[in-house]
Order: C-alpha cells, then structure tokens, then sequence
C-alpha cells in the first residue's frame, strides 16, 4: 500500500467556507457531550451515554467526522499532507483523468498531488490521515468534481475529506478514546453543514423509556 512509503508531513491552505446544505442541529448546552457518562458502544457504531434523565446514542462515525471537519475549516497551518516515498499509479477512466488535470490546485489544496501521466494519475501525495485508499478517495473527489464543477468553491471536497478521515462504523473504542471524542464534539458548532445531513445524536429521556415499559 502506498501509505506503507511516506515522507513527513506538510501543509496545504484550506479550501473556501462552506457552501453544504444544512444539517440538523444538535439541541445541546455548552459542555453538554464533556458531562455525559459514556456506558459503551452499541454495534461498535454508536456510542452509548447517560445525561440527567436520559440516554443520548451518539453516532460515532458522524460525530468525528463533524470534529475532524470543525479542525480542517479552522486550521491556520491548512491540511496535513503525507508525501509518498514512492509515487503510486491510479488507473482512473478518461473522463476522470481529465477532471483531475481540470482541478488540480482544488486538489492540492486538498492535499493530492496528482498529476496525469499517459493513461493514468500520479499520485505523489494523499492528505495525510486518511483511512480509507487514497486511490479510491480521490476518484470520489474526481467524480464529484466532474458532476459539479462549481464545488470546487465550495466546501463539499473539504468535507469529503473529514468523512474517510474519521472513524468509521465498526470501529472499536477505548473508554478514554470516547471521552475524548465526546469533549472535542463540544467546540464543533452544529449549526454549520457537515456532509450527510444526518443526525448526531438521539437522546431518550427515562420517562419514556418508562412510559414503553408500562411503567
């Protein structure tokens, strides 16, 4: 894998403000995620809390991914960039090589260099952190990119980004690990756009729980 050859990191400038659709909004008080007491994971997916008088479940994945994004967005140094020891090859169809030549510097600003080469794009740096194949998160950019060319002004690619750098469902975590998720969630403002639209979080105040028990 080319992540195995890297080199130390750099920085790249962070793209334009954001442009998403809105997301729902998490009706919480400051220091409301620091204060809740994290239970355990439900399916590895979900993070299972209690707060005064209810039970909060907290999608994992959506809620670094909202953190990671608040970083990226914010960061005065701009993205992390992991150079690769060895530049990989990534076969991609023409229409899309052509839309990785097209947007370039939206793509080094996101931390790619790539550059076409025959029939394929040489990849010689990935924004560092990614989980999942650069190869792979690069043509997501590439067919968005070319379905939308204005989204290069945007902020949809920067949260592209924050979403294969996140943690994903299934991933296992520590006690110490969520808490420390759970406190960075509360320097993320919900109100901006993240890029599923999907909720946070549910809560489930005990007098319900207790109302479909019968109680």
């Amino acid at each position: 894998r080319c992540a195995a050859r890297e080199r130390p990191l750099e920085r790249v400038a962070v793209p334009p403000a954001p442009e998403l659709p809105a997301a729902p909004v998490a009706p919480v008080a400051p220091g409301f995620f620091a204060e809740l007491r994290f239970l355990g994971q439900l399916d590895q997916t979900y993070l299972v809390c209690e707060a005064a008088g209810e039970l909060v479940l907290i999608d994992q994945h959506v809620a670094h991914e909202r953190v990671v994004l608040h970083g990226l967005r914010r960061s005065a140094t701009g993205v992390a960039v992991q150079r690769l020891l060895f530049p990989t090859d990534v076969v991609l169809p023409a229409e899309l090589r052509a839309v990785v030549q097209a947007h370039g510097a939206t793509l080094a600003r996101l931390g790619f260099d790539a550059i076409v080469v025959g029939d394929v794009v040489r990849l010689a740096a990935m924004p560092a952190g990614l989980r999942q194949d650069p190869a792979l998160v690069l043509r997501d950019l590439a067919e968005h990119l070319g379905a939308d060319p204005a989204a290069a002004r945007g902020d949809r690619p920067l949260a592209t980004i924050a979403c294969h750098t996140a943690m994903r469902a299934g991933d296992p975590l520590t006690a110490a690990e969520a808490a420390g998720l759970l406190t960075a969630m509360d320097a993320v403002d919900f109100h901006e756009p993240g890029l599923h639209g999907r909720p946070v979080l549910l809560r489930l105040s005990v007098a319900e729980i207790g109302r479909r028990f019968g109680r």
